[in-house]
């Protein structure tokens, strides 16, 4: 089949939206599909892939990073659709290319899709109106759209109750991202300790993401210090960046903590798996992540993970059996990094069956779910 996904983000930008419509380009691809991205230009890049298509776009003086969209009455939109008609229209986004999907796949009669990333209404700070005005919009459009489409996917089933709770009664199918089990795997690790001024003999905390305001990183720093003290040898690596990063070194240097804590800045994925193979104990704070991809991703690669309990990693960590999940609180998210880090014994059998864990979210298998999911769609 011949599969349309509508994105607001693509390379060179890096995030969890990314990562995910790569992730299923490329298995639906490998199973013999035909998939066509359709993203918003990006100032002086260009894709190596024939299969992703540029609209045009406007850079906004608060978030230059992320261009939007505007693909409203594009000709080249409408050259390429007319030259790869889909089967089916996958919008990732409710938002300005998710409106597009969704004319396009009314005027052709496909089935229309949105997979719900993101609880926007947890990310109103970016947006400089009155938080509360924000959220309730931000609820709206989620609803609006949600019901305007044939299925909404979503990454897990607390993100499907909270759709239901805003109102959305389509079809609600949980389908997660998968991990790339085979780039993991087959990727040559490489030392990250020295470039980034880490004694090699230390037990490091590693976090992975957005260096971000919504990612509960004070939680997370907070609680390093604590363990800081107990723990004289640990060391807390931060891999990623974001508009958080400043607020974060100067949290540290407060804590009294700056030269235990490392910031790596944004990295290519495999210079993250690299990172993560050298690290005893991963680190997840968030309570606003729909998905626990980074959480899946360390524990493929044997590093134990330690979050906050929230529907994300919930389903993904079964306490005390892969991972350690603990209460939104600073002294028991330190005891929870502490009791992996004082017991090789428990930090060896939970990295055990983290893997295990982590290959029952393969990318094979998760884009073999979303085939089933389009083929009954279109038959339907």
């Amino acid at each position: 089949m011949r599969i349309a996904l509508f994105t607001e983000c693509y390379h060179p930008i890096v995030n969890g939206v990314v990562v995910s419509v790569e992730t299923f380009a490329r298995e639906l691809e490998k199973q013999g599909h035909e998939v066509h991205i359709y993203a918003p230009s990006y100032p002086g890049y260009a894709d190596p892939e024939g299969n992703v298509h540029r609209l045009p776009s406007i850079a906004l003086p608060t978030r230059p990073r992320y261009p939007l969209a505007l693909p409203f009455g594009s000709r080249f939109l409408a050259s390429v659709i007319a030259a790869h008609p889909p089967d089916i229209v996958h919008a990732q986004h409710p938002f300005f290319t998710g409106r597009e999907a969704r004319r396009l796949a009314r005027r052709l009669r496909r089935p229309l899709l949105l997979t719900y990333h993101t609880l926007i209404r947890a990310y109103a700070h970016y947006i400089p109106l009155p938080r509360p005005l924000v959220q309730a919009l931000a609820v709206w459009v989620s609803r609006e759209f949600s019901n305007s489409t044939d299925c909404v996917v979503v990454p897990t089933h607390s993100v499907a109750d909270v759709l239901r709770s805003y109102g959305v009664w389509r079809p609600i199918e949980v389908i997660p991202t998968g991990i790339d089990l085979e780039m993991i795997d087959t990727g040559e690790r490489h030392p990250t300790r020295e470039r980034f001024g880490i004694p090699p003999d230390v037990p490091v905390v590693a976090y992975t993401g957005r260096i971000a305001r919504e990612k509960n990183l004070d939680l997370l720093i907070e609680a390093f210090a604590i363990l800081a003290r107990r723990s004289p040898e640990a060391h807390l690596l931060l891999i990623g960046g974001g508009p958080w990063h400043a607020h974060c070194r100067r949290l540290s240097e407060s804590l009294g903590i700056a030269e235990r804590v490392h910031f790596t800045g944004y990295l290519p994925r495999p210079e993250v798996f690299d990172c993560l193979a050298e690290s005893e104990v991963f680190a997840f704070a968030s309570l606003t992540d729909t998905q626990g991809v980074s959480v899946l991703e360390a524990m493929a690669l044997g590093c134990p993970a330690v979050a906050v309990r929230s529907g994300a990693v919930e389903d993904v960590i079964r306490d005390g059996i892969d991972g350690v999940l603990t209460d939104p609180d600073t002294e028991a998210f330190a005891q929870g990094m502490a009791s992996l880090l004082d017991s090789e014994d428990l930090r060896g059998k939970l990295a055990g069956q983290a893997r295990s864990r982590a290959e029952e979210f393969s990318a094979g298998r998760m884009a073999e779910k979303l085939v089933r999911l389009y083929a009954r769609l279109i038959g339907g």
